[in-house]
């Protein structure tokens, strides 16, 4: 098996070569702002669906569970990567893992934690306190929170999907 190494790159300000990182393919796309607007639309439109067949306030509740328990089993749960160029090096991260190499505070992380936080706020504001279930709002927006914290980065709480 043949390794290949990182081609060096040269500084042209500071004439300090570098390495060149290698991207990944699963991820990158993140980074671009029209998939940002594009998860925004995405959650709206949910919303106005829901908000046509049940009231508006509980339309925001119901968007926020099934938004947590999607973005839970593909961000927090899902691991690997489907590129084939990728071999393997990826299968023990999970999505969330994998944005941005990891490296913790960048903005699309900060998009992604923000948005549960918003939908729960949403949520909870939206809806006659005595129809909605806040503590099942805040399970959700508390569960999801926790998991995209930079001290949760490859931890697995009691062994749950290690392997």
């Amino acid at each position: 098996m043949t390794t290949t190494t990182a081609p060096v790159v040269t500084s042209p300000r500071t004439g300090v070569r570098l390495r060149s990182v290698p991207t990944n393919k699963n991820t990158e796309w993140l980074n671009q702002k029209a998939a940002w607007c594009f998860y925004i639309i995405l959650i709206v439109l949910c919303w106005l669906v829901l908000a046509s067949w049940t009231d508006p306030g509980m339309a925001w509740t119901y968007v926020h569970l099934g938004h947590g328990a999607i973005t839970y089993f593909l961000l927090h749960w899902n691991k690997g990567s489907p590129i084939q160029d990728d071999q393997g090096i990826y299968d023990n991260l999970t999505f969330w893992e994998q944005i941005d190499d990891g490296v913790q505070g960048t903005a699309t992380r900060k998009f992604f934690t923000v948005v549960p936080v918003v939908l729960f706020l949403l949520a909870s504001h939206g809806a006659d306190f005595r129809r909605q279930p806040l503590g099942l709002n805040l399970l959700v927006v508390v569960v999801l929170t926790i998991a995209k914290m930079s001290g949760m980065h490859k931890v697995r709480i009691f062994g749950i999907n290690r392997d």
